[in-house]
């Protein structure tokens, strides 16, 4: 049982490696970190600009 674990484990650290390649590799990773830079550049320019209230 312990060699089909680390079978599966071997074969699902492969496709995941591939998969992730061909993420970066079409620029949609960019695309997404990018639309989360800027969701959190408004958020933090609206807590910056909002007055505490005491």
């Amino acid at each position: 049982m312990k060699r089909l674990d680390g079978i599966f484990a071997s074969l699902a650290l492969a496709l995941s490696v591939a998969l992730m390649a061909g993420l970066v590799g079409t620029g949609a990773y960019a695309r997404a970190a990018a639309g989360e830079a800027v969701g959190y550049s408004a958020l933090f320019h609206g807590v910056a600009s909002s007055e505490v209230q005491p």
